[in-house]
């Protein structure tokens, strides 16, 4: 009996997540049960999915974690998914940070700033924001309207008593100085009405301002009602004219699905105080082991349970088997009843099939964007995309070599290409830091320094990941990969002697000689080794120099 068969057969019937693994201890899939002897055995079963054969044809270890309830382990499975990206589970695509309004409000003078760090430090935060170009066009927008300082230093010009540029062109009311005199229930009233209209609830906002403007005309503050009144009409220009979708007024997400092969598209329509505000897209990618209820379960995991605030109704066009699970778990992460819909007739019926539709509209967007780049490829990077089964052409590939002799002055080179074309430009050295001549350690710091500057937007980020070396060099690249990366990339290595191309899963890929993806490859291989060498001999002269000039007398 294997260790993983025994693992399984001695699970105990308890709500938890579990955890495959390869060989090399790299997460295969992570999934949750309400009991886990019953769920996990299934997959020894000879009526598994095939999908599921492939799976277990690759793991030989297994990790379960206990929780309390399955609402736990619904949440722990959405959190280890997204830190691991397992090669076998429905992930989110390009599951990269999108970026949140935050509203310092425990501060006595609130902050507006962007972020994509969600912090418990008690500030407000509203998003995420899928459309980053919009949301700061909408932001500078808005604080015409609602004119909220942005500054970091704002101690610094409160103890100066000089405003900053932004009050000058009327950005900002400078809470910082003096002569200003904005008292701090107005500068509340403006964070309060920021709020309700990055909301949705506009409606609402404006219906306020005008009680505002009427109160302070009644009472003769003609200089507070005009401001209200500006507000206004800056606000009615930039709310754009939406049809009323649910005469509730209600809040509420409605999602559509589409799926073609291996790819699948949701799409959310934003419907806030009864009109549709704005929409949210998102690909998925490996969905051909799950129906379109599964895939919509994993999307609305993924994507919601990331998030800080939730709207109170989700609404659906596919029934859900873990439907009264996820809604529970929804609701516990946003502190409020969190319903999920399923409508048959009417408006709510009809706006999902927009929504489904929209998601038709992405995936077959995407696929021909696809198709029109894969006509723009070389034809090595359209032949190495389908020997590795790569989901995307690699477009940019980086090498790594370690220059080592004897652990004398070790450094380390980065090359790059584009389309097949090595780009100079994107070429960095780095002298090696770790003492001692221990090669896998001096790959991982490498990788790890350089996609430290891949990740700060300093350098552009690779496709593919080509070491010079074999099990050894893939293993420590990996693990400075799993420190450094916020998204999962393809690693490959090339042996020197054999020519054979190592994967992180299966069996060595030996490419035909002539191969011009394996030429590709080998160019971008020996490049690197040129380029560190170059680099070693040169630091080893200035090594040589420096230790002749400190033998000179006086």
């Amino acid at each position: 009996m294997t260790v993983l068969r025994e693992k399984i057969l001695n699970l105990p019937s308890l709500p938890g997540v579990y955890l495959f693994k390869d060989a090399r201890g790299r997460v295969l899939y992570v999934g949750k049960a309400k009991r886990l002897a019953q769920r996990v055995r299934a997959y020894l079963g000879d009526d598994a999915e095939p999908f599921h054969r492939d799976m277990m044809g690759e793991a030989t270890d297994l990790d379960v974690i206990l929780t309390d309830t399955e609402v736990e382990a619904l949440l722990l499975e959405a959190t280890l998914i997204r830190q691991h990206h397992p090669h076998y589970n429905i992930v989110l695509k390009d599951d990269k940070s999108f970026p949140y309004v935050r509203i310092s409000v425990q501060e006595p003078w609130p902050r507006l700033s962007v972020t994509r760090h969600v912090r418990g430090d008690g500030a407000r935060y509203l998003g995420p924001f899928t459309d980053v170009k919009l949301l700061r066009r909408t932001l500078r927008e808005v604080r015409r309207i609602f004119p909220l300082r942005s500054c970091r230093n704002f101690e610094d010009y409160r103890r100066a008593d000089r405003p900053c540029l932004y009050y000058h062109i009327r950005r900002c009311v400078g809470p910082c100085y003096s002569r200003a005199a904005v008292r701090p229930e107005e500068y509340r009233a403006l964070v309060d009405g920021l709020v309700l209209f990055l909301t949705g609830r506009d409606r609402e906002l404006l219906d306020r301002l005008r009680g505002e403007m009427d109160q302070a005309a009644t009472e003769r503050r003609y200089e507070a009602a005009a401001r209200r009144r500006d507000q206004i009409h800056l606000l009615e220009r930039v709310r754009a004219p939406q049809k009323v979708v649910r005469r509730s007024g209600r809040d509420a997400d409605v999602v559509g699905l589409a799926r073609h092969g291996r790819r699948a598209a949701a799409v959310v329509l934003l419907v806030r105080s009864g009109r549709v505000v704005g929409k949210e897209s998102r690909l998925l990618a490996r969905v051909e082991g799950g129906d379109e209820a599964e895939i919509l379960a994993q999307f609305l995991t993924q994507h919601y349970l990331a998030q800080s605030s939730l709207p109170r109704r989700m609404v659906l066009g596919v029934a859900l088997a873990d439907g009264p699970l996820i809604a529970e778990a929804l609701t516990r992460r946003a502190g409020h009843p969190v319903e999920l819909a399923l409508p048959a007739r009417g408006r709510e019926r009809q706006l999902v099939a927009t929504a489904e539709r929209n998601a038709a509209h992405a995936l077959e967007d995407l696929e021909a964007r696809a198709a029109g780049r894969r006509s723009q490829f070389a034809p090595e990077v359209l032949e190495l995309q389908k020997a590795l089964a790569l989901e995307a052409p690699p477009h940019r590939i980086v090498c790594f070599d370690v220059s080592n002799l004897g652990g004398e002055g070790a450094v380390a080179a980065a090359v790059a290409s584009e389309n097949g074309r090595m780009r100079k430009g994107l070429y960095r050295r780095m002298r090696i830091r770790r003492p001692g001549p221990d090669d896998f350690a001096m790959m991982g710091e490498v990788v790890e320094r350089y996609w430290t500057r891949v990740e700060s937007g300093e350098l552009p980020r690779p496709d593919l990941v080509l070491v010079d070396g074999g099990v050894g060099q893939i293993g420590a690249a990996r693990r400075a990969l799993d420190r450094a990366a916020t998204r999962p990339v393809p690693l490959i290595g090339l042996a020197k002697r054999e020519e054979t191309v190592m994967r992180e899963r299966g069996a060595p890929l030996k490419l035909p000689r002539r191969s011009p993806s394996l030429r590709m490859l080998q160019r971008l291989r020996d490049e690197a080794h040129r380029f560190g060498l170059t680099y070693h001999r040169t630091v080893r002269g200035r090594a040589r120099v420096t230790s002749a000039l400190d033998r000179v007398t006086g």
